[in-house]
């Protein structure tokens, strides 16, 4: 044990002459510290410490000394005290040095960004958030952007440092300004600090004003083992969603295209006969399990892909008269059982009904008729379009071809591509390595028009840059994304 030395390290600099302050804090262990030991070593460029001055106690554990600049170069230091005793400390460790360069800065900001996914109508003005860095420091930060070309007006808005190095601000725009199937197009821009303002900005970024909205229902953190009961290998689940409860999040007569559900923990096995139902009903509570009425929205085999919210895409999209509760059922059948996927939930009886256990013959979706009343019913949101129109499945059909950025980028482990495409053709999407080599197919399949969104589990795979590459039709894009583990 011996004194310890505390010190924020300095940073890059325009200044090439004068001095710099280095300020410390010189924590004795038991022993008065030595002035004549306590010292600034510091040198421009060579590695061998040819300066040292001796630091001055201020008050208190508080040392300084200076560093006089003699032009542009790199500059290296270190601090040494010691004690009466003999004991010494250096920071930083005995052998390494702190750097700063002075010179004239010409390097530029770093923006990282998320872009923006499409954005339902009833959600604008979307809000940018960036993270904007810069080695000397950032002087502000904004977006310059334009409604479908270049021609309807660039406009620009400010982003605001709200902590650290996050800037964000919404759009200066309204919902009056924009309709639905409108093309935004922006990029972020900063600047940093130094006498020659050195500029960067993000590539041009686009998404589209869509007619879907996310109807949530519940905001609770209880955890529920409903619906995703798969310590057991079959279960059924019933849970009813009012109509105001719906409504009061954004909800109208409405086109369910997904149901999403808020997943704690993520069981990585299969669901078979997994079948997703919905009915329109006038019940007010849940008694028993509903036997008739039911629309199979989706039927087929279910994984799980990750933790937080997860949405199922319905394979019969669904039509809730806007007016009527909503009831919804989740049942599968296993033949092996592995663990729970407990989702958040929120405490409201009489509103979920359930049942689980293994079944040797017959399934979860029509072998139980018992079950039992549950204390807190799942968090659910409703992946809705209000109306349909001339729109396919209330998805305004494309009217070209495009690949999105992928979101959030860097990413870990999952993130979502979206893709549109005008009209019916075979499509391919493909993830390739930084060396070009196929590591996994997304799609492969003829798709009808419309806009999809696809998830990438990267779980398996390594740190890095991939692209990821789609043709359709004739038509071909590839994009890079960042995998941080």
């Amino acid at each position: 044990m011996g004194p310890a030395i505390n010190h924020t390290p300095l940073t890059n600099t325009e200044q090439i002459s004068g001095t710099r302050v280095v300020n410390s804090v010189i924590i004795p262990a038991g022993s008065a510290i030595d002035p004549a030991r306590t010292k600034l070593f510091f040198t421009k460029n060579p590695s061998v410490f040819t300066d040292s001055i001796l630091m001055t106690n201020t008050s208190g554990n508080n040392w300084t000394a200076n560093i006089t600049l003699s032009g542009a170069g790199t500059y290296r230091y270190f601090l040494m005290t010691a004690d009466a005793i003999n004991r010494y400390a250096y920071a930083p460790s005995p052998g390494s040095w702190y750097t700063f360069t002075a010179a004239t800065d010409t390097v530029k900001p770093v923006i990282t960004t998320t872009p923006l996914p499409n954005t339902p109508k009833t959600l604008w003005p979307a809000t940018v958030t960036a993270t904007v860095t810069d080695n000397i420091g950032v002087d502000s930060a904004w977006v310059r952007w334009y409604k479908n070309t270049p021609s309807t007006g660039l406009k620009r808005f400010n982003l605001a440092n709200t902590s650290g190095t996050t800037w964000s601000n919404p759009f200066n725009s309204t919902q009056a300004d924009v309709a639905i199937g409108d093309s935004i197009f922006y990029r972020v821009i900063g600047r940093d600090i130094s006498a020659l303002h050195n500029v960067d900005s993000t590539p041009l970024y686009s998404f589209k004003i869509i007619n879907i909205v996310n109807a949530c229902v519940g905001t609770g953190t209880s955890s529920s083992n409903y619906p995703y009961t798969t310590y057991w290998e079959d279960g059924r689940t019933d849970m009813l969603y009012t109509a105001a409860e719906i409504t009061g999040v954004g909800g109208s007569a409405s086109y369910i295209m997904k149901v999403g559900f808020n997943v704690i923990t993520a069981d990585p096995a299969p669901m078979n006969g997994f079948k997703v139902k919905l009915q329109n009903t006038t019940q007010t509570t849940l008694t028993g399990f509903v036997a008739s009425g039911w629309t199979v929205c989706y039927d087929g085999v279910y994984t799980i892909p990750g933790t937080g919210w997860q949405y199922i895409t319905l394979q019969t999209p669904y039509y809730w008269n806007g007016t009527s509760n909503l009831l919804v059922e989740v049942c599968y059948n296993n033949a092996a059982y592995t663990y729970y996927s407990p989702v958040n939930a929120t405490s409201i009886a009489g509103m979920t009904w359930g049942q689980y256990t293994d079944l040797p013959t017959g399934d979860g979706c029509t072998a139980f008729t018992a079950g039992t009343s549950q204390a807190i019913r799942p968090n659910i949101c409703f992946n809705i379009s209000p109306t349909l129109g001339t729109e396919n499945n209330g998805i305004l059909t494309p009217v070209k071809y495009s690949l999105s950025q992928n979101y959030p980028n860097p990413f870990n482990p999952v993130t979502k591509i979206n893709f549109d495409i005008p009209k019916q053709g075979m499509v391919n999407l493909k993830i390739y390595d930084v060396l070009g080599r196929e590591v996994k197919v997304l799609v492969n399949e003829v798709k009808t028009a419309g806009t999809y969104s696809v998830d990438f589990n990267a779980s398996e795979f390594a740190s890095g840059v991939y692209f990821y590459r789609m043709e359709s039709n004739g038509f071909i894009d590839v994009k890079k994304m960042m995998l941080i583990k």
